[in-house]
């Protein structure tokens, strides 16, 4: 009869490997573009876009947008958000300092702006196999703005006629027209099939032999 003390000790390598737990197509898709397309690569590809600076202008503002003419000089912050709930995207921030430069013909007047831009990002998969980026600009009456001038004649313009609406909605077409850029469409559209021919050679150095000694 074997006495247990004469039986080989087993270790963690004689244990049995679990089998591995299986998850359906639609699991793995939802999984894929969560965890590759996580917030902070999706706020770092919205900085890379917009860019550090921006100018705009002129166009017109007020009724008929003939009273004046504004232009602006900005700087984009880093955009910041949280996933949303309800379907695969961001909800983004984007924070901005703007200097709006107000010509009314007979004077020239400047406000300064903190703006913060809330845009909201969603994904969708499409044929072939293609991620798209969808970006919908922001309501003016959802930006959230603070405006200060640098005259006292300029306060009492904001005051009276309500420019604060108005600036509202120059850096809400600001932002319409900057989605529409060439460069921006490019990068909201990512060709998986592509991406992953261009890189396979890379990828593949990761899990398979690259020399003898890989295959000893």
């Amino acid at each position: 009869m074997t006495d247990a003390a004469d039986l080989p000790e087993l270790t963690d390598l004689d244990a049995p490997i679990p089998a591995p737990l299986q998850i359906g197509y639609d699991e793995f898709g939802m999984r894929f573009m969560n965890l590759v397309l996580h917030r902070d690569r999706v706020m770092e590809s919205i900085n890379r876009v917009l860019g550090d600076e921006f100018q705009l202008g002129p166009i017109g503002a007020g009724p008929g947008r003939k009273v004046a003419k504004v232009t602006a000089n900005g700087t984009f912050g880093k955009a910041y958000g949280e996933a949303l709930a309800d379907v695969v995207g961001y909800e983004v921030n984007l924070p901005v300092d703007v200097a709006f430069h107000l010509d009314l013909g007979v004077d020239m007047l400047r406000f300064n702006a903190e703006v913060v831009l809330p845009l909201r990002l969603t994904m969708e998969l499409v044929e072939p196999l293609t991620i798209l980026w969808h970006i919908a600009p922001p309501d003016p009456d959802d930006v959230v703005m603070t405006v200060a001038s640098d005259s006292r004649r300029a306060a009492v313009l904001q005051k009276l006629t309500g420019l604060d609406g108005e600036l509202r909605r120059f850096i809400v077409r600001f932002v319409d027209r900057e989605l529409e850029k060439p460069h921006v469409r490019k990068a909201m559209r990512i060709d998986l099939v592509t991406l992953i021919d261009n890189a396979w050679e890379h990828i593949a150095e990761q899990f398979m032999p690259n020399s003898p000694d890989d295959r000893s």
